[in-house]
């Protein structure tokens, strides 16, 4: 009934060079979905990137007169999703929200790194990664705004003032790797690490969150 929009995770975009979501987009066009994507910066704080995602969605409707979309966030995109929903006022133009591996209570072990690792080494390598992501088009990335919206302190935080919206439906799936070597660089490099402090994962995210 409604269009589809597909929201990316963390420190990635959505290029056409790039197919960040595999077959999944012509499948579903092949089933007669209309698809659109949410195109927010790959790495800035859940607020600002909610910000994003709700002007998009309304600028969907505006233009196409579709009145609502169906969400399919991936990862950091689910938390962007929800605060655009719950405090961006999206909610009257949206359906569903479907999150893919969205750590909503967060990633413990983020907390541990960012704990553990001096203020000037975490600086110095947002500084790095800012640098490189302004330039695959992120207009003001914040790399240690979007680490820090991801740790369970943070979720913890958000999700006490951040209610689901009552008219809009709900799911959220949640996969895990059997093994460090079910996943590619980095996902089985962060596996046994997440795993200590999260337990069962994706590689990123636990299942429990």
């Amino acid at each position: 009934k409604y269009p589809l929009l597909l929201v990316h995770g963390v420190f990635f975009r959505d290029f056409r060079f790039f197919n960040y979501w595999g077959r999944i987009p012509y499948a579903l066009k092949q089933n007669g979905a209309t698809i659109y994507y949410g195109s927010q910066q790959s790495a800035a704080s859940v607020s600002d990137c909610g910000q994003e995602l709700a002007e998009r969605i309304r600028s969907i409707v505006e233009e196409t007169g579709c009145e609502k979309v169906n969400i399919i966030a991936h990862s950091k995109g689910g938390l962007d999703s929800r605060y655009a929903i719950s405090a961006c006022g999206a909610a009257p133009c949206v359906a569903s929200l479907t999150t893919i591996n969205t750590p909503h209570r967060g990633c413990i072990f983020a907390d541990y790194l960012l704990e553990k690792i001096p203020a000037k080494v975490q600086r110095s390598v947002a500084r790095k990664y800012n640098a490189a992501l302004k330039k695959c088009g992120d207009t003001d990335p914040d790399f240690l705004s979007a680490v820090q919206d991801l740790t369970a302190s943070a979720c913890a935080r958000r999700n006490e003032n951040l209610a689901d919206h009552p008219d809009v439906f709900y799911q959220s799936v949640g996969s895990t790797m059997n093994c460090a070597s079910s996943g590619r660089f980095p996902l089985n490099m962060a596996y046994p690490l997440v795993r200590h402090f999260d337990g069962e994962n994706d590689g990123l995210v636990s299942l429990e969150s």
